[in-house]
């Protein structure tokens, strides 16, 4: 068959990319480290935009992979945490939110101890907590909270989109501008996912699900 060739090669490729758990965990730490280390970290933070829609965002799919990966390699231990899933939403959802605030991008920016804050709150405090408690949530919550988070995508883009001053010190008017844009662009596209996901009748996953981990 003319397509063997292709299909051989896409089942290679596939277990390549099939982490096991032990692998898992070690690829989202490093990712993790490299967004933290000065080089990455230090050129995404140049602009609003890639510091909260592209750092801040990463972190927490850095942390949302070590949770993932960590149950695959403890299976034991995800109905340890089933009691605890709603503290654990909560306790990711706050520290989002609180690496939404404007003068906290500053503190990041200027003060490398705090930097390493944001760094570890988002992988262990946010991404984390969030792949534990997801897949304990009745399908009502997680429904309501994906609407959540896309209002709240549009929320804060119009904010720094109609803001007529500065919110962040370290950074200009024109950059508070793009982030809007981006966070409102991002909302659209999460909005289009979730109605073509609801029309073809299956049950939405989180967003940051962006890998399977395996035993």
């Amino acid at each position: 068959m003319r397509n063997a060739p292709f299909k051989r090669f896409c089942d290679h490729l596939a277990q390549h990319l099939h982490m096991t758990p032990v692998q898992g965990l070690r690829a989202w730490g490093l990712l993790a480290v490299l967004l933290w280390l000065p080089g990455v970290g230090g050129t995404l933070k140049h602009s609003m935009l890639t510091h909260m829609g592209v750092q801040v965002s990463l972190l927490a799919v850095a942390g949302h992979g070590l949770g993932r990966a960590w149950l695959a390699h403890h299976p034991e231990h995800v109905q340890a945490v089933r009691p605890y899933r709603w503290a654990l939403l909560l306790m990711a959802v706050f520290t989002l939110m609180v690496w939404m605030v404007p003068r906290l991008l500053d503190l990041a920016v200027e003060q490398p101890e705090i930097d390493l804050i944001k760094a570890l709150s988002l992988v262990l405090c946010a991404g984390l907590p969030l792949a534990w408690a997801w897949p304990q949530l009745p399908a009502v919550a997680q429904g309501v909270l994906h609407l959540e988070a896309l209002a709240t995508l549009w929320r804060m883009g119009w904010l720094y989109l109609d803001s007529p001053s500065r919110l962040c010190v370290r950074y200009g008017l024109a950059d508070q501008h793009s982030l809007g844009r981006g966070l409102m662009a991002a909302g659209a596209v999460y909005a289009l996912w979730l109605a073509w996901t609801v029309l073809r009748g299956q049950t939405v996953p989180i967003p940051m699900n962006v890998a399977e981990t395996h035993p």
